[in-house]
């Protein structure tokens, strides 16, 4: 498997508060706004990335519209029918860009609209029952749930979501939603990301401004864990939410705190595939949860690796396991990548979460990855229900680029990766 590096949950022109709620001036796509956007893709070397526009104007738009296909883009075909673009990068680098929508759900890689008339499709694209789930799948695509820590879980068990996301930077940062929904101090997000914006002699790493608001989303997480205690099977990603609307003060490298170049970098999914730049096989990835979210604002991880073995088989993430097969879970814990060796040593831990058919939540693993065998962690899956991994970071070795502002925000413990369950049965 090759790790195939996303962005699921991302805004165009064609979302109607994108670029500064100006996103059509005169009608007209907001062409630097979109170039930035096309710009960061290659800069940040996403391979995939699965827009997701509001209903408004993405649904009064023809679907090839909405690829914002330019210059030497070439369109990835299913027959007669468009159900993908590929941006060509300047140094080679390709990037597969595909369609979805984000209002109360989130479909995300459609191969087309859904059916009916553009008033029609305004209604589907706000709805948030099984019907809707139906014509998305109808449509082709997956159905994924945004903002999870604002729904009811009696929504989320009736739409049966292919995927959720348990992490929204945009509800990380937003005084109210922080507030309403994840328990956390309004302000504090936006009054820790404007200390980066310092441009004096000693200023913070701009790019590290979002270690001042990372934080886990209990109330999504633990909505995860309830969906998967009653034996549903729910892929995760981490919602980058990027629309270069919510904080344009520029900070010391010249660009605006919420560039989309800055934001793609925080953050991707890896979904595991044998060809990144299959659209098929990414999206088979995603809908069978072989993948994984990453900060990589921490560094990107080198050497990480999860899978189970049992009854002579190996079973890759997503996976139904047999119990009968005395299966083991394996987590090889990752190295950040290209470690200047003259940094503190960043403090990685891997935990093994099961969740059981109950619905309870129990740790059965928490390995320093400094101190454990070779670096790996071995749990037995004697017992049916879902098991996750999660790999949590104290990431000292950016203390330093914190320069003025002292190591303190380098000193929390840190969600590093969150993987897609393993199910046994």
């Amino acid at each position: 498997m090759t790790p195939a590096r996303g962005i699921v949950h991302l805004h165009s022109p064609y979302s109607h508060d994108a670029c500064d709620d100006d996103p059509r001036p005169g009608g007209a796509p907001n062409e630097p706004c979109l170039a930035h956007l096309r710009d960061a893709l290659c800069t940040t070397k996403i391979d995939y990335a699965n827009l997701t526009d509001h209903d408004d104007t993405m649904a009064d738009e023809e679907f090839t519209t909405l690829f914002s296909m330019r210059g030497t883009d070439t369109p990835i075909m299913r027959g007669a029918d468009q159900i993908a673009s590929r941006i060509h990068c300047a140094d080679g680098h390709t990037v597969q860009v595909t369609v979805g929508g984000e209002n109360d759900l989130m479909p995300i890689m459609l191969d087309r609209h859904v059916t009916g008339t553009v008033s029609e499709r305004h209604a589907i694209y706000n709805g948030n029952d099984a019907a809707t789930s139906a014509a998305y799948r109808d449509a082709g695509g997956l159905v994924w749930v945004a903002h999870t820590e604002s729904k009811d879980l009696s929504t989320l068990r009736e739409v049966q979501p292919d995927g959720i996301e348990v992490y929204n930077l945009h509800a990380n940062i937003d005084p109210n939603i922080r507030e309403q929904y994840l328990g956390l101090d309004s302000a504090s997000a936006i009054a820790g990301a404007v200390e980066f914006a310092d441009t004096n002699p000693g200023h913070p790493e701009p790019d590290l401004a979002m270690l001042a608001f990372l934080t886990p989303n209990q109330p999504a997480i633990m909505k995860w864990h309830a969906l998967l205690g009653e034996g549903r099977h729910v892929a995760i990603t981490a919602g980058s939410d990027a629309h270069e609307n919510a904080l344009p003060i520029m900070l010391a490298d010249g660009e605006r705190g919420d560039s989309y170049r800055r934001v793609l970098r925080w953050f991707g999914n890896i979904a595991l595939v044998a060809d990144p730049s299959d659209v098929d096989q990414v999206k088979s990835a995603l809908r069978t949860g072989r993948n994984f979210a990453v900060f990589e604002l921490l560094g990107t991880p080198d050497g990480f690796d999860t899978y189970v073995t049992g009854g002579g088989t190996t079973y890759e993430l997503g996976s139904t396991v047999p119990s009968a097969g005395t299966p083991v879970l394996h987590v090889d814990i990752p190295v950040v990548r290209g470690l200047d060796p003259s940094l503190p040593l960043p403090a990685i831990v891997a935990k093994v979460f099961w969740i059981d058919r109950a619905g309870v939540v129990q740790q059965v693993a928490n390995v320093d990855g400094q101190i454990s065998s070779n670096g790996q962690v071995n749990v037995n899956l004697g017992a049916p229900g879902a098991y996750r991994v999660e790999i949590t970071m104290v990431p000292r070795h950016l203390g330093p680029y914190l320069h003025d502002l002292g190591t303190e925000m380098a000193e929390a413990e840190l969600p590093w990766i969150y993987t897609s369950p393993f199910y046994v049965e």
